[in-house]
């Protein structure tokens, strides 16, 4: 039931477009995943210094966004675990980008993971939605079929393939 503090929250769908404030990665391909307590981005050559500077690149390697890739350092990060849906754990870098998601400008958790065999470079979990947000599943900025057909992607038959979306 919709309460008198959702009225400021912005309606989004299962899929939206992210901008990296500050750089040139915009218009990102955003999954929606109300499931996930994280949200999480593509990176690569993650590694931390003598210094403790964490150094990753962002969308790097990704095959739809892997051209807006770009290098960040930082000093704030923390390292979490992860669950996957499948009960499987893993140690991630979580680091604060700031990101702008329809109207909205702020700063975010992320984790860093390997998102190179997903369509969606981008995971918004509930983190991230929560107090800002409400989800319709039955919107959504784009598709994962456009998104294939735009990159030229080969995954596995998707199954949104032949419906009506």
């Amino acid at each position: 039931m919709a309460t008198k503090h959702d009225f400021h929250k912005v309606i989004i769908g299962r899929s939206e477009l992210l901008n990296f404030v500050g750089t040139e990665a915009i218009g990102v391909p955003a999954k929606t995943d109300t499931g996930a307590y994280r949200s999480a981005v593509h990176a690569q050559n993650i590694h931390v210094d003598d210094e403790g500077l964490l150094h990753f690149d962002v969308l790097g390697g990704h095959p739809v966004c892997g051209t807006m890739a770009h290098t960040l350092n930082t000093t704030d990060y923390k390292t979490v675990w992860v669950a996957n849906s499948f009960g499987h754990r893993e140690a991630r870098y979580e680091v604060k980008l700031k990101v702008k998601v329809g109207p909205k400008i702020f700063v975010a958790q992320f984790t860093l993971a390997d998102r190179s065999k997903k369509i969606y470079p981008i995971l918004l979990g509930r983190k991230l939605l929560n107090h800002r947000f409400l989800v319709d599943s039955s919107e959504t900025s784009l598709d994962r079929i456009s998104l294939k057909q735009k990159y030229g992607i080969e995954f596995p038959k998707d199954e949104e393939e032949g419906r009506d979306l």
